[in-house]
């Protein structure tokens, strides 16, 4: 079971990751040395997978983000002893998807991407509509990114 001070590092990580140990000590008045032993521990037990960056992606020319929901053909699937997880982790591969998910509903896959522009984009489209299994895709180009507040490590506020 997680201790509350195991909780406030992965919110703290969470928040950035860039921390010291000795910062991180400096907010729950612990050694770094101890913030580092249960840093290690959350790495070795698995709740913490990897640390990583957030980007800016119009820096990086990669500034135009869009959800792409996709329609498989099911008879092509049956053809070929194939499943949605199947393409789903063949599309996640691209270095235009950030996330691929199988979903429920009218749409079989869910895929995040970010290019360069709406015309990187449409290429894009073009290469997923070429891919065998795939019926229909339908895109959402998003027009304004709010700033994110996704620290799961935080107390609900309802």
């Amino acid at each position: 079971m997680l201790e509350q001070e195991d909780m406030v590092i992965l919110k703290e990580l969470k928040r950035d990751s860039r921390l010291t140990t000795r910062q991180i000590g400096s907010i729950l008045n612990v050694s770094a040395t101890t913030i580092h032993r249960r840093m290690n521990n959350l790495v070795k037990n698995g709740l913490i997978k990897q640390f990583t960056i957030v980007p800016e992606w119009n820096k990086l020319d990669r500034e135009t983000l869009a959800y792409i929901l996709i329609s498989l053909d099911y008879n092509h699937l049956k053809r070929k002893k194939a499943k949605q997880a199947d393409i789903a982790e063949k599309l996640r591969k691209h270095p235009f998807v950030f996330d691929s998910a199988t979903i429920t509903g009218s749409k079989d896959i869910l895929l995040k991407v970010r290019t360069k522009d709406t015309k990187e984009l449409d290429h894009f489209i073009d290469y997923l509509r070429s891919v065998a299994g795939i019926h229909q895709t339908e895109t959402l180009v998003v027009l304004h990114e709010a700033t994110r507040y996704d620290n799961p490590f935080d107390k609900p506020y309802f």
